[in-house]
């Protein structure tokens, strides 16, 4: 909260959220809350479930065009007529709050600094207040979502850990993780 009332501007996010997923709501409540107390611009763009892609993209490209909002978060999961990759990479790389741009994604991959998403942020640094070494640890990282899994994967592997990305698909997991 010190760090946004020191600033000269002031900070703003917008979340868009189609559809009325259960347990997207109650990340959305999470957000509006925290932008609440820390004193940030906080704007929430809901759609029906059966917003067309077309009209989705023109309201993401407004709110890239929007100087007011300096963050944009589309809430996943989107449904299945809605080509999630496609409209994330509609979020300007400097607005993308998750990390999930061709953009963003590439500069982890290439340990670049850039926006890294939040989670697989925490648990860096969870592993680093810990001071748990990750130089040749034999890490297993169990899912390959774009969000969490692939990007943890990345920030370990450039931390110089070994790491295996098990999913649904993988065969001897509880073999895998007994190595780990």
């Amino acid at each position: 909260k010190n760090n946004v009332e020191e600033l000269d501007s002031t900070l703003g996010l917008a979340v868009v959220q189609v559809g009325d997923d259960e347990a997207s709501k109650v990340y959305i409540r999470q957000k509006e809350k925290t932008a609440l107390e820390l004193g940030y611009k906080y704007v929430h763009k809901h759609f029906p479930a059966d917003v067309s892609q077309d009209e989705l993209i023109r309201e993401i490209e407004l709110l890239n065009q929007d100087d007011s909002i300096d963050g944009i978060l589309v809430q996943m999961p989107l449904p299945k007529h809605l080509n999630e990759s496609e409209i994330q990479n509609v979020i300007d790389p400097l607005k993308d709050v998750d990390g999930l741009t061709y953009v963003n994604a590439g500069k982890l991959v290439q340990n670049v600094d850039g926006l890294v998403p939040c989670t697989p942020k925490g648990i860096i640094d969870m592993l680093d207040y810990h001071e748990i070494g990750l130089e040749g640890a034999n890490v297993v990282v169990i899912g390959r979502s774009i969000l969490v899994g692939k990007p943890i994967a990345t920030l370990l592997s450039n931390r110089n850990a070994t790491v295996v990305l098990t999913h649904s698909k993988t065969r001897n997991l509880g073999d895998i993780t007994r190595n780990a």
